[in-house]
């Protein structure tokens, strides 16, 4: 009798361990767009960043999930829960600016696919020349400065400031494409019919392409 008793004590302690375990994988089911034209984006690298409590312990950051978005856009990973204290993602493609984000632990749940929408935005290269041209004076002054401030290693919105005869300036830089960069121009000039004062316009830059920015004065 007491050999039947531990059977059905193991039995059920056993079941209770195997239901336990199973289901305890998280799963985020993700979807890769190209901004911002919301387009499937395919080849996006997407990469889970965990940080989670272990006996008693908050451990360091770690990899957790790994996948690459298919010809729609769509990814899917998957991962062991834990008593996790941050989930952290980034993403990259080419031609676009990288991404990233933060999860909260607490919203995902065994069994139910976490939905994230994934934006990247498109690359555009902007180059800019600015240069004066005769006739001249020694105290031609210029202030230029780009107003397009994007969250991003873009193009850069310092003034920039030229003097004098033969004042030049090239560079080439990066902003999200199908976006109008504004800029601003403040010349002072010596000479009698040289264009002169405060001038404000916009430039488009296209998705995956280039625009040009040239100045004269």
């Amino acid at each position: 009798m007491n050999a039947r008793l531990f059977l059905l004590a193991y039995c059920l302690v056993f079941a209770a361990c195997e239901r336990r375990s199973e289901g305890m994988e998280l799963t985020i089911e993700a979807q890769a767009l190209t901004l911002p034209d919301r387009l499937g984006l395919a080849g996006a690298d997407f990469t889970l960043h965990e940080r989670a409590v272990e006996d008693g312990a908050l451990q360091a950051e770690t990899v957790v999930a790994e996948g690459t978005s298919d010809a729609s856009g769509g990814l899917s990973v998957s991962f062991p829960r834990k008593s996790s204290y941050s989930l952290r993602w980034t993403a990259y493609a080419e031609d676009h600016f990288a991404a990233g984000g933060t999860l909260d632990p607490e919203e995902l749940y065994p069994n139910e696919p976490y939905p994230l929408e994934i934006g990247l935005h498109a690359v555009c290269t902007l180059h800019v020349s600015l240069a004066s041209v005769a006739p001249e004076d020694s105290t031609d002054l210029m202030r230029f400065n780009l107003g397009g401030d994007f969250p991003c290693e873009c193009c850069p919105t310092d003034q920039v400031v030229l003097e004098g005869i033969g004042a030049d300036s090239a560079w080439t830089c990066l902003m999200y494409g199908n976006h109008w960069m504004t800029w601003g121009s403040d010349l002072e000039v010596a000479l009698i019919g040289q264009p002169e004062g405060l001038f404000v316009d916009s430039v488009f830059c296209p998705s995956f392409g280039a625009a040009n920015l040239d100045l004269t004065w």
